[in-house]
Formats: structure tokens, C-alpha cells, sequence
């Protein structure tokens, strides 16, 4: 098994991570007289509320670079995605794909989650018409991907995989791809400490997946090459504790129930309701889908699952992977 999966754990790494801006000031920069000059034409203009927020929510015409994916913790059926040029939202009821933000706000979205408050966390890489700092460290937006405020490791981590504990989101979890590093918060984010992460940390390639228990916040399980990993005291040790699976993406339902996509005695998405121990087969994955790099569950309606593939496509079911919808095929919207 191994050898089976190795490959997909580098590209989860490296994913996503090219053509970045290095510390670069944006080229859209205008000089103060001219932007001053173009915001009064914006007030004469009546249309200009509208207007605004059709360059704000632009159509997707196409995607590159399907990383993290997320319910909407408010609304059924709205997806948020991140991708190597923005986060995407699919209204899954409508099929209609748009951008969340300006341009400006297009960033490359690593890692990306939201919290039981339906607050949105990224990482990842500043946007070509961005003038933030690479790595952008963790980043949050109240206001559904619309506007994002850099704050903890600002400059210092790229979270390609994050973990809000559904039971707690103050426990969060992060695996920074930048430094090789894994940190756990205790505060929703404000404060992170790296932790050892021994029994994995000279394997991080290897890293596919994290998430943690919602009844005991310290308990944290590590999809690896080999299996599943656990830890019981935040992160700090890890031991294998189910070599006959493990999981290349991870999304947890209402009531801790897991949903994964399985590589070694499960082929294709699974579920487990009892944190890893035991796991069984979940629906069937549509032709052609495999290798799935993420999947989200909507917690108003766990019977409504989303899949993102490598070759960036995008599928969503409503009856848990028994039939699905194909909304996005290699990088266009169908």
C-alpha cells in the first residue's frame, strides 16, 4: 500500500505552490490622485453598488489547483473551495460557480476550513495582485471568503492541511508544508506552538490527511502512506493504530461521524463512527474520479458529499456517493 499512495501524498504537498508572488507590490497599484479620482466617478455612478458586486463575484470560467473544500455552516448545499486562484462557492441547488472577494483576495488557498461558527480559516500563498507577504500563515474572513485578515505566523507558515475540532473550534490543528512543521492553537487561532509530532515528523511527505476528536480535542488522527496514525496528547506523539486503511482526505459529519476517501482494504470513500477504529465502504465513486483529494460533507444534510479530484474535478452526490452530479471537469465548468 505504500507504494500505492506515495505519489498522491508529494502532490498533496507541493500542490498548488507554483508561480507565487514573492513579497512582490502589486502591479495594479495606482497613485493616490488617480484612485481618488476613480472613486469619485464610482459615487456619480448609480450603478455603481451593482457593478461592484459583479466584479466582486465574477463567474468561474475555469480552476486550477483543487485544494480544501467546506460546507457552509448556515446555508445547505453551499460549497466553498480552495483553489490556486481564489476560493470558489458552488450553490449546489442552482449549479451556479463564483469567486469570493476582489481580485486582490484571489489568493492561492492551501489549506482552507470552516468552523462550527462558520468562521472561514485559509493559508497558502498571497494572489498575483496581492501585495501580502509569502506565506500568508493563517488567515480568517467573518464574511464568507469576501475579505480576509492575515494574523497568526503571518510570513512564517503555509498550512496545506488544517483542523478545526468540530466538538471545540479553540483546538485547531495545522501541518505547514513551508517548514515541515505541525502546530496546534488552543485559543481559535490566536496563538499557535509547534508541536513534535514524533512517530511521523521525519515522514511528513507522507502526510495525507488530519483531523481530531470532537469529544476529546487531544486526540488527533494523521492519514500517513502506511495507515492511520494516532495521537492522545495534542500532537505531540504519534503511534499507527489501523495499518489496513488509511485516508488521502477527510471530512467529519454531525455526530463525529467521519467520511474519508480510503486507500489499502477500502478502495473509495468510507465511513467510521468511532474515530478510526473500524471503517465501512461508502457509496461509489464516479468513472474516472480517482485519485480524490478532497471531500466535504454538509452538516445540514450528511446524505450531500463533495469530492475534488487531482485532474480538478468536481463532484457532488445527495445520497452519500450512491449517484453523483459533475460540476467541474478538468478545471471547466460543465
Amino acid at each position: 500500500m505504500k507504494r500505492a499512495v506515495t505519489g498522491i501524498g508529494i502532490l498533496l504537498i507541493i500542490a498548488g505552490c507554483g508561480g507565487v508572488n514573492e513579497d512582490k507590490p502589486s502591479e495594479n497599484n495606482q497613485p493616490a490622485e488617480e484612485e481618488a479620482s476613480l472613486q469619485d466617478e464610482d459615487i456619480n455612478n448609480e450603478e455603481t453598488g451593482e457593478q461592484d458586486e459583479e466584479d466582486v463575484r465574477a463567474a468561474v470560467e475555469e480552476i486550477e489547483h483543487i485544494h480544501d473544500m467546506a460546507f457552509d455552516r448556515e446555508e445547505e448545499g453551499i460549497l466553498y473551495v480552495g483553489t490556486h486562484h481564489g476560493l470558489m462557492q458552488a450553490d449546489l441547488t442552482s449549479n451556479d460557480l463564483v469567486w469570493q472577494g476582489t481580485e486582490e483576495d484571489r489568493h492561492d488557498f492551501m489549506g482552507f476550513l470552516i468552523t462550527a461558527e462558520n468562521l472561514f480559516m485559509s493559508s497558502g500563498h498571497p494572489g498575483h495582485g496581492s501585495d501580502l507577504q509569502n506565506p500568508l500563515g493563517v488567515m480568517t474572513s467573518d464574511d464568507r471568503g469576501e475579505n480576509w485578515e492575515t494574523g497568526a505566523l503571518y510570513g512564517d507558515v503555509d498550512f496545506h492541511l488544517m483542523d478545526a475540532n468540530e466538538g471545540d473550534s479553540s483546538f485547531l490543528y495545522g501541518f505547514d508544508a513551508y517548514g515541515g512543521r505541525m502546530f496546534k492553537s488552543e485559543d481559535g487561532g490566536q496563538e499557535w506552538e509547534q508541536v513534535e509530532a514524533d512517530g511521523i515528523n521525519d515522514r511528513f511527505q507522507e502526510l495525507y490527511s488530519i483531523t481530531s476528536d470532537p469529544e476529546d480535542p487531544e486526540t488527533v488522527l494523521a492519514g500517513m502512506s502506511d495507515g492511520i496514525y494516532r495521537s492522545e496528547d495534542g500532537g505531540e506523539s504519534f503511534t499507527l493504530f489501523n495499518r489496513q486503511v488509511t485516508m488521502t482526505s477527510v471530512s467529519q459529519g454531525p455526530d463525529g461521524v467521519i467520511y474519508a476517501h480510503g486507500i489499502g482494504a477500502i478502495e473509495g470513500l468510507m465511513t467510521s463512527s468511532d474515530m478510526g477504529e473500524t471503517w465501512e465502504p461508502l457509496g461509489v465513486l464516479p468513472e474516472g474520479s480517482d485519485p480524490v483529494i478532497s471531500l466535504a460533507v454538509d452538516h445540514h444534510n450528511p446524505n450531500t458529499l463533495a469530492i475534488g479530484t487531482i485532474a480538478d474535478s468536481l463532484y457532488w452526490s445527495e445520497d452519500q456517493g450512491e449517484t453523483w452530479e459533475l460540476l467541474i471537469e478538468d478545471g471547466e465548468p460543465v
